[in-house]
This record gives structure tokens, C-alpha cells and sequence, in this order.
């Protein structure tokens, strides 16, 4: 939840970029049988299933929390700061296993964003 937040507050400095959802607590996904009730958990990368689904999982073995961020900007550039300033603020987080972004098949924009590219 501190990784989130703090990523979320460096999101929030990128003039142009918002994160319209806060913080979501499991990833979602785009499509859905139930449209009345919005977007559904994706549920292989939600911690508290984990169990439940076990082999279908995709939660690594010491991940308690999957924090999601969706980023909108102005334009691809500036949501290319937005995500590597949200990066950069977790990184030395004790506890964050990882960092990774989803375009869902192109469902949810047109742009494929590489994270490794925002580094170099």
C-alpha cells in the first residue's frame, strides 16, 4: 500500500497526467459478463484468491498486495513521465517484488509501453 501511494503522489506531479482510479487493490480486467458493475478483478494477479485458484495463480509466493495504477495523460509522452516517475518512487521500497504494466491485447489503448524503454 506505501509503494502505491507513493506512486500514485508521483503520478500526481506530471503536469498533463492523472490516475482517474486512485489505487485499485487487485488488477482489473476489460472485459466483463457483468457491465452494470464495472471493470472485474483479474483474478490470477489478485493475493487473496490466490489460494483459491492455486495453479491458474499469478501471484508470486511472497506477494500479500498488487497495487494497480491505470495512468491517463495528455499524450503518450507524458504518460510515458507519469509511469517512470510512479517507478522511480517505489523502487526502494522494502517489499516491492516487482513492477510490471498491462495493455490487455491492445483493449485498453492503442499504445504498448515497455517499461525497460522509460530507463534508457
Amino acid at each position: 500500500m506505501e509503494a502505491g501511494r507513493k506512486a500514485l503522489n508521483a503520478i500526481g506531479e506530471i503536469k498533463g497526467a492523472i490516475a482517474p482510479f486512485d489505487i485499485c487493490s487487485a488488477a482489473s480486467k476489460p472485459e466483463t459478463n457483468y457491465p452494470w458493475i464495472g471493470p472485474t478483478t483479474n483474478h490470477p494477479y489478485c493475493p487473496s484468491l490466490k489460494k483459491t485458484i492455486e495453479k491458474e495463480s499469478m501471484v508470486p509466493d511472497n506477494v500479500k498486495y498488487i497495487p494497480e495504477i491505470v495512468i491517463n495523460g495528455l499524450d503518450l509522452d507524458i504518460v510515458k513521465k507519469a509511469m517512470k516517475a510512479g517507478i522511480e518512487a517505489v523502487r526502494d521500497i522494502e517489499g516491492v517484488v516487482k513492477v510490471s504494466a498491462g495493455n490487455y491485447g491492445g483493449q485498453l489503448g492503442d499504445h504498448k509501453i515497455y517499461l525497460s524503454k522509460l530507463f534508457k
